[in-house]
């Protein structure tokens, strides 16, 4: 095989995963962009909550008390261990120690540019299956930097969790309150004696509406979907319908019920940032989702540029980016091969009507497994430890982060 120049764009847990397997076969020179100046991507912590000293936009959703919403027997990628000590549900500095321990003993700083964004990526050649690619770039720190570097195939690494969804609320500029998204959220104690309306239940919302009720006077959780089963903190009230409009101290609620509130959190979620690709290259569908690419890793007009991390696989986000690498790893290769263009369009259309089940997630990494020939699938175990935290979860939201793990084979754990 002939050397490959090829470019990963971010240096969070999916960059650092590709970043990894890569270094591993030394015919890839790799480069990786990092816009922020140090590695750990989304866990990268900072206190800003718009722009850096540099005028960059903060793109961390990250805030003070931070814990991971599943223990570190689901977040540990092969071979690499959290370390003893580390609590079952780490904290955002666990995590961000794991990812530089990851990258320091793996000897892969040495490929990333920090402190630099990608403008652009374009390709040499429009529609063509091995084109190279032009990716324009320069140093965040430097006014009109720019520079441009041609590399034979591109991995995309670059989050889903930078661009917020801000929803449109009627007369939000009439509320003398404050107003923020989830991204600028960083610690409880600011709404202190507050009545605070937090919109959205999943898992920020909860672990944001809980993180504040330690401190704030009332919280009132905004959300359309069923009555939750968990059990909520004592001074937060559960109200299940959204916002329809807002007045000068208050929101009105779309079932019309009118809460007295001094801010809102809105805890609606994120979207992709697609700036930098060339235009229509990713389609986003259903529940959000991007819904064109084989396997939610290459589009079928290219066998050159390839995704990571666009499954939203939250179940283990950590060990399944480490199987898209080298999912992505045996293409590069050459020891899979790459269906044709109208084999890939019949088997997205396919995956585009699958359920978005629990369960699915562990078929889908059994296929890419099955696909790639160059890992194994996740134990049962796995699976076993994510349902019982789930069913936790379910009964009482505060208490699922008590539960200890441990391993006793690979279809099964005792809690200790």
């Amino acid at each position: 095989m002939d050397e490959k120049k090829i470019a990963i764009i971010g240096a969070g847990i999916m960059g650092i995963s590709a970043l990894r397997r890569l270094s591993e076969n030394k015919k890839f020179l790799l480069t990786c962009f990092e816009r922020n100046y140090d590695l750990g991507g989304l866990w990268l912590y900072t206190d800003q909550t718009d722009k850096d000293v540099y005028g960059r936009k903060i793109n961390s959703a990250m805030y003070r008390n931070h814990q991971t919403n599943r223990p570190k027997q689901l977040m540990q990628l092969d071979g690499f261990p959290m370390d003893e000590e580390c609590p079952t549900f780490p904290t955002q500095r666990d995590v961000l120690d794991y990812i530089r321990k990851v990258a320091d003993q793996c000897n892969i700083r040495k490929y990333i540019k920090f402190n630099t964004e990608v403008q652009s990526v374009k390709p040499v050649s429009e529609n063509t299956q091995n084109t190279k690619w032009l990716i324009t770039y320069g140093d965040n720190r430097k006014k009109n930097d720019s520079h441009v570097e041609e590399f034979d195939a591109v991995i995309v690494c670059n989050g889903n969790c930078s661009i917020p969804n801000y929803p449109i609320i009627d007369n939000e500029k009439e509320f003398e309150g404050l107003v923020i998204h989830s991204i600028q959220y960083r610690r409880p104690e600011l709404f202190a004696g507050l009545n605070v309306a937090v919109l959205g239940a999943s898992h920020s919302g909860l672990d944001i509406c809980h993180d504040i009720s330690k401190h704030a006077k009332t919280v009132y959780l905004c959300h359309r979907g069923s009555k939750l089963t968990t059990v909520l903190p004592g001074n937060v009230i559960e109200k299940t319908s959204g916002f329809k409009r807002f007045i000068s101290s208050s929101i009105i609620l779309d079932d019309n019920d009118v809460i007295q509130i001094d801010a809102v959190i809105y805890c609606t979620g994120f979207r992709y940032d697609l700036s930098f690709l060339p235009e229509g290259l990713l389609e986003v569908g259903q529940n959000k989702v991007v819904c064109n690419l084989y396997k939610y890793v290459l589009p079928p007009q290219y066998s050159t540029i390839f995704f990571m991390g666009l499954m939203r696989l939250y179940i283990l986000f950590f060990p399944y980016g480490d199987h898209e690498a080298l999912f992505i790893k045996a293409m590069l290769e050459g020891s899979v091969c790459i269906p044709t263009y109208n084999e890939m369009i019949m088997i997205i259309d396919a995956d585009s009507k699958r359920p978005w089940l629990s369960n699915s997630h562990w078929e889908w990494d059994k296929e890419l497994a099955s696909i790639a020939g160059n890992f194994e699938s996740f134990p049962p175990v796995l699976k076993s430890i994510r349902d019982h935290i789930v069913a936790v979860k379910a009964k009482d939201f505060s208490m699922f982060r008590s539960v200890t793990f441990k391993i006793t084979g690979p279809d099964s754990f005792e809690i200790v």
